[in-house]
């Protein structure tokens, strides 16, 4: 669908509107407003016209799990407006759209919900309270006698009614209540409830109304496909592109400070075409000896070298000597590549001295200081505008902002606005990689089945050492992302020795969903699993008396009831788990089985406490996508190394989940603990890798530590 470069150009601002009701609400709940240079700059606000439409600014991503019919519901409903037509919009970059407590406008971590709902719903609360106290002040009543309900504001002694556009005049002159409360749970009309995907929302994307950076069309829009270079760490010796430039609609060829050639052409297939013309020189280095097993041999021999120490408590080697039964397994993780169904891109127009980034980002006021950094002009100077994100899975959230930076290049200086787009190729074979990892883990139990001992050694690179997050998630040679779900696991252990390291490598790594937990809880679960068997105590039963956590013991208990755990089906396998990330727990018993020289998940069953429910049914489809998400990196995926290259190319040799995956039934039970709010769109990954394997050794008798799992 076209659009004009005036379109996407105009202020950001919607003040001249002149129907605006912004507000700034901090952490500890004060209310004020901010009105800067004319312009509106709240964490989150409403725009209520005298038409009685109601617009909702999100200054987070919406890249399929929910953020905007998620917040959406919890402004409508302490707002007592018409959910189903509430608008929402994307936000400008502004410091106040940050994560509450950082300097980054960002949207990960699973916490949309978990970080802004309170926020926005004081928005509403606040706004439904001016609009009482407006109607009362127009009738004369007492604040007793208004309700509110469907935007619109009733007289309760005379059924009279204003529809909230009708009071914006009024409420704009109003001061800010400073003493606003929430609805406590029984008050609740949306939140709490399973409610589908906003119509509005579902209606853009099942129209193509909704614009994904895939379909940004401006003003003499160009295009631009690139050669990246297949060895990592490679560098361009020369190139001839003397076929490329002969041919129809491309424009310029250029060779970017990063090591990537780009064509611009016409139309992006005639810039295909040039690219796979151009015959590159490349200076390999040294990297191109290197292969999967080189790295696995590297990853090993730091076991016994300059490890870091991640948590050491009590004495373990006294516990493992004195222990009744000792387990141990070596682990191994392969990179992994997101495959984001919407194909990397970035629309820049460089413009003297502003520009335009058009882009869906993870990380917005990052991605645009990183364009700007390169255009070399002020950040303000640049208009941006994130469009919906066609799923991400951490990888539009690249620390090394790889995809603006070549098209920050590319569209560095010249006449048009240029859309570089990456190939599926170009991502599967240069993308950012959940790392690789090598793992080692002991656990000892006496005779009572008490763990006295946990052991474990993990080598994987850095996420953050090198990038703007290092200074909070890398310390002592130990990234956060080691540390997270390992160090601090839930289960009582009375001696600890966990170390860790961080090998260099040309290879980019980066956040997949879930992140360290995907490597963490199979290491944990599994492990725990090991030492249940060897204690001669039901897996169930031995979590339970290890755990101390409530939380975790009564889902355990709630999966334990939903599967039938204590009579298993017979000739089948049945594996347990459960682990907390991003604040929630979830735990699953899975049901697998033998299918040749493969096998199947046929049936899960998961309880999952993220302290409270906001919207069940979303909860619902983000354990369900966890699920089959999984699958796909249990059995198929992974990305290995030959001659210092990737060797897979596309969806054709870098698998991932089918239909044929999908478990015939995936049973979901919420339990709303009241505890501190947590996320959801990643929590349900971790503890699948274990219940997998677990189920498989049951079924097998065999462990499977080594990803993706290979039965034959």
């Amino acid at each position: 669908m076209g659009i004009t470069r005036r379109d996407f150009i105009k202020n950001s601002s919607i003040l001249t509107t002149a129907f605006v009701v912004g507000f700034n609400i901090p952490i500890k709940g004060k209310a004020a407003a901010i009105l800067k240079n004319n312009i509106l700059e709240p964490n989150a606000f409403v725009q209520i016209d005298k038409d009685n439409s109601i617009t909702f600014i999100l200054g987070q991503a919406e890249m399929g799990q929910g953020a905007y019919s998620g917040l959406a519901q919890c402004i409508a409903d302490e707002l007592d407006a018409k959910w189903d037509e509430i608008v929402f919009k994307a936000a400008p970059v502004a410091p106040v759209y940050n994560k509450p407590g950082s300097t980054i406008m960002i949207t990960g971590g699973s916490g949309t919900i978990r970080y802004h709902q309170e926020n926005v719903r004081k928005v509403g609360a606040v706004i439904r309270l001016m609009l009482k106290k407006a109607a009362a002040k127009r009738w004369k009543v007492s604040l007793s006698d208004i309700s509110t309900k469907d935007s619109y504001v009733t007289n309760t002694k005379t059924n009279e009614k204003f529809a909230y556009g009708d009071l914006v005049d009024d409420i704009q002159k109003m001061k800010l209540p400073n003493d606003v409360k929430l609805k406590n749970p029984k008050e609740y009309r949306l939140m709490g409830k399973p409610l589908k995907r906003h119509p509005i929302e579902v209606q853009e994307k099942i129209t193509g109304k909704g614009i994904f950076g895939i379909d940004v069309r401006l003003e003499n829009q160009k295009y631009a496909a690139l050669i990246h270079p297949q060895v990592f760490g490679a560098k361009i010796k020369s190139y001839d592109d003397s076929v490329a430039k002969t041919m129809a609609g491309v424009l310029k060829i250029k060779q970017l400070p990063n090591n990537t050639i780009a064509v611009i052409a016409e139309h992006w297939w005639q810039a295909k075409q040039a690219v796979d013309t151009i015959v590159v020189q490349w200076d390999t280095g040294e990297f191109v000896k290197t292969s999967t097993a080189d790295l696995k041999k590297e990853y090993r021999s730091y076991f016994e070298k300059d490890i870091h120490s991640m948590r050491k408590d009590g004495d373990t080697k006294k516990a493992i000597h004195n222990a009744s039964h000792v387990v141990e397994a070596e682990y191994y993780f392969p990179f992994l590549a997101h495959a984001p169904m919407e194909p990397i891109n970035c629309t820049v127009y460089h413009d003297k001295d502003k520009a335009l980034l058009v882009v869906g980002s993870q990380m917005q006021n990052l991605s645009r200081d990183k364009c700007a950094q390169i255009l070399e002009i002020e950040p303000q100077k640049i208009e941006y505008h994130n469009t919906y994100l066609g799923s991400s899975f951490g990888r539009r959230g690249a620390v090394n902002f790889d995809f603006i930076i070549d098209a920050s290049y590319v569209a560095k200086n010249e006449p048009w606005p240029v859309m570089t787009l990456w190939t599926r190729e170009d991502d599967i074979k240069m993308a950012n990689y959940r790392p690789m990892a090598v793992s080692r883990a002991k656990m000892a139990v006496d005779n009572d089945g008490n763990i006295t001992a946990f052991e474990s050694d993990i080598v994987n690179q850095s996420i953050t050492q090198g990038t703007i997050f290092e200074k909070f998630m890398f310390k002592n040679g130990i990234d956060k992302t080691q540390r997270e779900g390992l160090e601090n696991h839930p289960y009582k252990v009375t001696s600890h020795n966990l170390r860790a390291f961080c090998p260099q490598s040309p290879i980019p790594v980066l956040w997949l969903r879930s992140v360290g937990h995907t490597i963490s809880a199979p290491i944990v679960e599994n492990i725990i699993d090991q030492a249940a068997v060897a204690s001669k105590i039901d897996p169930m039963d031995f979590r339970i008396k290890n755990l101390q956590d409530a939380r975790f013991i009564n889902l355990l208990k709630n999966v334990a009831k939903q599967s039938n755990w204590y009579k298993r089906e017979k000739n089948s396998g049945y594996g347990v788990a459960i682990a907390k990330s991003f604040g929630s727990i979830v735990a699953y018993v899975v049901k697998v089985k033998l299918k040749e020289k493969d096998f199947k998940v046929e049936k899960v069953w998961c309880a999952v406490d993220c302290g409270y429910s906001f919207n069940p049914l979303n909860v619902e489809n983000q354990i369900i996508s966890s699920v089959n998400f999984t699958l796909g990196y249990v059995k198929y995926a992974e990305i290995t190394i030959k001659d210092g290259a990737a060797e897979q190319n596309n969806f054709y040799d870098y698998n991932v989940a089918r239909i044929s995956d999908a478990p015939d039934s995936i049973n979901v039970e919420i339990i709303n603990s009241g505890e501190k709010i947590g996320g959801i769109g990643e929590p349900g990954v971790p503890p699948m890798f274990a219940a997998v394997i677990n189920a498989l050794y049951d079924v097998t008798g065999k462990r499977y530590t080594s990803f993706p799992i290979k039965l034959g």
